[in-house]
């Protein structure tokens, strides 16, 4: 039975492994997802926070939860990915659903993603989920390779 846990750091390798496997043939070579690193995944770990989906000892997906470098009270949603065999089974709402309420537990205003200027199908599949296309907002880490992605954002609600 699949489950989502807190990522650790020992999962940084199997995370980006994960990544790597989850973007081939869906995102385009120049993606920084076909690039990504145990490294990559220990530092965005050590600044936020991150969650798996794990299904008999195998991490099936993730995303990861990161404070934006300049803003505060922004967070910035990175690398969601589940790999295709376990698509359409829910995990990407799920996983946005545990970061959105980390997020609002550390009090955060407000959370960012961005989405690759090819994947315009992601942005209505976020916007199904709440979040809003802002042409004005920069991603923070865009890739300098290709051209700007689609930034969304999403106010959260303040609980006293």
């Amino acid at each position: 039975m699949a489950h989502i846990r807190l990522a650790q750091r020992e999962d940084a390798s199997a995370i980006a492994q994960m990544i790597r496997t989850a973007w081939a043939g869906k995102v385009a070579p120049d993606s920084s997802g076909h690039q990504e690193t145990a490294e990559k995944v220990r530092a965005d770990l050590e600044k936020g926070y991150g969650w798996v989906v794990e299904q008999d000892g195998k991490i099936i997906a993730t995303v990861r939860l990161v404070p934006h470098p300049f803003e505060q009270g922004v967070g910035e949603i990175k690398k969601l990915g589940v790999l295709a065999e376990h698509r359409k089974q829910g995990w990407g709402p799920k996983l946005i659903g545990v970061l959105e309420e980390k997020a609002q537990a550390l009090g955060l205003d407000e959370l960012r993603l961005a989405v690759r200027h090819d994947q315009y199908r992601l942005v209505e599949w976020y916007s199904s989920l709440g979040y809003t296309l802002n042409p004005r907002l920069v991603y923070s880490a865009a890739n300098p390779l290709t051209p700007p992605p689609f930034v969304l954002h999403k106010n959260l609600e303040v609980h006293p």
